[in-house]
């Protein structure tokens, strides 16, 4: 910042509106929100995850001490994260492109949606699938369906948190129509898709891109994924989303 925007700044605050902007009203859902950023940050990034992060960034590999060394080496491969993300991307696109034609209440799906659901979807899937591996993860190709299930599950635990993340700060969208939307219970959508008469829509969309040996797979996975979330982040994907 310049000087000179540093001096208008500091005027504006001694202006006597500025004393009005800061009582300025806070939604509950939005404190609500940042609270719940807040802790699960808190809770994640611990003092020895901050230094591994700061000495990649930074690139002081040779500096790594013994102890760090032999982490590394006792941590599990994970050499194929670039393709779970493309694997993760192709399944949330056809989750949430199956999602868009049921017609359900309160969901609103454009293409532009489908895609920064998605890929913010599958990146966070990506690095919480990581951080629980205990033993190599091979290539979404050559994994058992456990481990794609396992997968996908953790991109349905993060849906509803994406989703609620992109009606917060879309500038289309008031605080109570976030409130009101419930996350536009994509989840509970998903499991319609897949279980009732409706499966046919996802096996559908899924055929049409990968061919029905894919789609067989997908039908299978996708409850599976969707009780497993639930029952394990019940605070993230409500039970009554499979209802």
């Amino acid at each position: 910042m310049s000087a000179w925007d540093e001096r208008g700044l500091a005027t504006r605050r001694t202006q006597p509106k500025a004393a009005r902007d800061t009582t300025a009203y806070v939604h509950p859902a939005f404190e609500r929100f940042l609270l719940a950023v807040e802790t699960d940050v808190e809770s994640r990034l611990t003092p020895d995850e901050v230094e591994d992060r700061l000495r990649r960034l930074v690139g002081s590999g040779t500096a790594e001490t013994s102890e760090s060394r032999a982490r590394t080496a006792d941590a599990p491969g994970f050499e194929s994260q670039a393709g779970w993300a493309a694997y993760g991307y192709r399944v949330l696109r056809l989750w949430l492109s199956a999602v868009a034609t049921t017609g359900r209440p309160g969901v609103r799906l454009q293409r532009d949606d489908i895609d920064e659901l998605a890929v913010e979807t599958v990146a966070r899937a990506l690095n919480s699938f990581r951080d629980q591996a205990r033993q190599p993860v091979p290539e979404p190709q050559a994994a058992v369906p456990e481990l794609k299930a396992a997968f996908l599950t953790e991109c349905v635990r993060h849906l509803p948190y994406v989703n609620r993340s992109r009606h917060l700060t879309a500038e289309r969208g008031s605080f109570d129509e976030f409130e009101d939307t419930d996350e536009a219970d994509l989840v509970g959508a998903l499991w319609d898709c897949a279980t009732t008469e409706r499966a046919e829509e996802l096996r559908r969309v899924a055929r049409d891109e990968d061919g029905e040996g894919d789609a067989d797979e997908l039908v299978t996975l996708t409850p599976i994924a969707v009780r497993a979330a639930v029952q394990r982040y019940p605070e993230a994907v409500a039970p009554g989303s499979i209802a």
